[in-house]
């Protein structure tokens, strides 16, 4: 008798610890986490995107400077420059967020990295991008019933309201309404592109882990902005004071180069604080690479049947049977 025992039970994934959120998806090896970070960790963001840009600061500004650049040509186009601007940020950062992690796992960079986030779910990116342009432009419209739209005109179109509008209570009270209304968004929207193109996520479900990992990493957000605006604010006034000292109006020119050099960290900290919070997917390549393998080996094997030729066997000759049986004659 065959002894059938049952199969084995797999066991079960543990449940998550310290406040994880999971979401799986297809295409990776294991799920998304969401995170619960210390507070120190915002510190050790703006160090780490820091010490990234050092590893190549030539490629990550390059890229940085590239995405802007891009922004900007599309913003010149004539009636629809603000919204395509606005659809294309999101697949243009996650580009440059694809260069740091490129520099993060000392991958090989090219150029055309910068075009990576309209590969893969471009269509999504592209989709949340005319959404954050419907959502700030329902905003502003309803601040014009506050104040007539003073403020969108000076947020529009720069037209600087006089002493008198600014320091009345319905101009503050647009700012203010405009302020309560996006912050929610703005942090909803905060690492939307990197969970859609690094973890495939739709759109609502992107926008829901990106809130739920800003409101669980708040303190660490709340550090990370302090000490960014706490050093870009006293670098650009030593920067100011020194050069203005070398020569009178040289420190302007040069805080502008400092604050420009100050995007690529930037962007640079944002990776490693999506990379903490998030974690980055690893993709399942061994069944791929073995599959591959095999139909390698079998393609040579077949080439080299077929370099060799068909399989013959050759004739007995009269001799060899008659040696080999010499009871039988050949005629």
């Amino acid at each position: 008798m065959t002894d059938v025992s049952p199969p084995p039970k797999i066991a079960p994934e543990p449940p998550p610890q310290n406040g994880e959120h999971r979401h799986h998806h297809h295409g990776t090896s294991r799920a998304m986490r969401i995170r619960r970070v210390p507070m120190r960790n915002g510190w050790y963001w703006l160090i780490e995107g820091f010490a990234l840009w050092l590893r190549n600061p030539a490629f990550l500004s390059f890229i940085t400077f590239g995405s802007a650049l891009a922004l900007f040509a599309a913003s010149l186009v004539p009636f629809v420059g603000e919204p395509l601007c606005m659809m294309l940020y999101p697949s243009l950062t996650l580009g440059i967020y694809n260069g740091c992690r490129a520099i993060d796992r000392k991958r090989r960079l090219s150029p055309e990295i910068l075009l990576s986030g309209f590969r893969r779910r471009a269509f999504e990116l592209l989709l949340v991008g005319f959404c954050n342009f419907l959502i700030v432009k329902a905003v502003m419209l309803a601040s014009t019933l506050v104040d007539d739209g003073a403020w969108w005109r000076l947020l529009e179109y720069g037209e600087i309201p006089d002493a008198m509008t600014i320091v009345s209570p319905r101009f503050l009270y647009a700012v203010l309404m405009t302020i309560a209304l996006l912050t929610p968004w703005s942090i909803a929207y905060l690492f939307v592109p990197q969970i859609i193109g690094w973890w495939r996520q739709p759109v609502p479900k992107a926008l829901s882990s990106s809130l739920t990992g800003c409101l669980r990493n708040g303190l660490p957000l709340f550090v990370y902005l302090l000490c960014y605006a706490f050093f870009v604010c006293m670098l650009s006034a030593l920067v100011i004071n020194f050069f203005n000292l070398v020569k009178e109006g040289l420190g302007t020119l040069a805080c502008t180069v400092f604050i420009l050099l100050m995007f690529p960290i930037l962007l640079g900290s944002f990776y490693v604080a999506a990379r903490d919070i998030f974690g980055l997917p690893r993709r399942r390549r061994h069944r791929h690479r073995a599959h591959s393998s095999r139909e390698t080996s079998s393609s040579t094997q077949e080439s080299q049947e077929t370099a060799q030729g068909p399989e013959t066997t050759p004739e007995p000759d009269a001799q060899s049977v008659t040696a080999s049986n010499p009871r039988r004659r050949v005629h």
